[in-house]
């Protein structure tokens, strides 16, 4: 019996090219979508594609508000999220909708490779730090000789996921006070937390063109990410990785800071920009402590797993020290 189609969902800020070229990899699929959707993150029909259900935000928005927007629209249905910047090879929905029907409710990670034809990874899911932090699993390296891909990830990437109807309905969507950047790995670990498991599909092939939309070391994107890595971990993480993160946190630091002297890591080139960016960062996820806290007291009633579960989920898809060296 053929595997249900999911339907697709994306969010693109600049249109054009790029999204053209996401779209024709969608009709060249071995299984179509059930339902296609493209969300315009700020309001410029003109950039609106042609021949395409097109939902256009009236105001500009960061990518938790658009991709909500859409999966609201498409009614909580089993639902592949991608970035405009990404390119699908032919059985891409196939794969996912066979593993999805193979192994239920969950989140499913494809394999993600770079764009510019190098045969490297960008991501196979994230790997993840005691204090929120996560980070691309495999980036940089040569996908031929990078080894097995594990059967699951810690966070999932937000380039490219299926988002299967249950965890929708019973985790819910991104959360919008984090704008961008951290969004899936806030949403990756309420999902954890609730006994979902992400799932690899090396299988489903996408190509990504890394940083297309919003650089790949903005000052803005720094601060982003420091700023939601704490609020997801406040929400989510055991409550002894929280009263320790000052000490997990300056470890991540000093880390890549060394790497980056060496002009290794994703710090490489960032410079005192970043530097402030970061500082900015944790003071405004220190100032916004109250309500992840508050949001980790709503959520805690649908938890089935534990604090030794979370730690050994933490555990187990720690960032591993290729992945802090490795830089695309």
């Amino acid at each position: 019996m053929p595997s249900p189609a999911p339907a697709v969902l994306i969010v693109t800020w600049l249109g054009g090219p790029l999204l053209a070229r996401c779209l024709a990899s969608l009709q060249a699929q071995t299984l179509a979508p059930a339902e296609l959707l493209v969300v315009l993150s700020r309001p410029r029909p003109e950039l609106a594609p042609r021949g395409v259900r097109t939902l256009i935000l009236e105001r500009p928005s960061g990518f938790a508000v658009a991709a909500n927007a859409g999966l609201r629209a498409l009614g909580g249905r089993d639902t592949v999220l991608l970035n405009d910047d990404t390119v699908a090879e032919p059985g891409f929905l196939a794969a996912l909708a066979q593993a999805r029907q193979r192994q239920g409710e969950g989140l499913y990670q494809p394999r993600i490779l770079l764009a510019d034809g190098s045969g490297r990874l960008d991501n196979a899911g994230h790997g993840l730090f005691p204090d929120g932090f996560n980070l691309a699993r495999g980036r940089g390296r040569v996908e031929a000789v990078a080894g097995p891909v594990p059967p699951t990830a810690g966070a999932f990437s937000g380039a490219a996921v299926l988002l299967t109807a249950q965890v929708l309905a019973r985790v819910g969507h991104f959360d919008e006070d984090l704008e961008a950047f951290g969004e899936d790995v806030d949403l990756s670990l309420r999902a954890v937390r609730q006994g979902y498991r992400i799932h690899t599909v090396p299988e489903a092939r996408i190509a990504h063109v890394l940083g297309a939309s919003y650089g790949r070391a903005d000052a803005r994107k720094v601060f982003l990410v420091e700023r939601n890595r704490l609020r997801a971990a406040a929400r989510s993480l055991p409550a002894s990785a929280l009263l320790s993160m000052p000490l997990w946190t300056a470890a991540r630091l000093v880390g890549l800071a060394a790497a980056a002297a060496a002009g290794q890591g994703i710090g490489a080139g960032v410079g005192l920009p970043g530097v402030a960016a970061t500082l900015a960062g944790t003071a405004a996820g220190l100032a916004a402590l109250p309500d992840a806290l508050r949001k980790r007291r709503s959520d805690r009633p649908a938890w089935s797993l534990g604090e030794a579960g979370m730690w050994r989920h933490v555990l187990d898809h720690r960032v591993r020290r290729a992945d802090l060296l490795g830089r695309a």
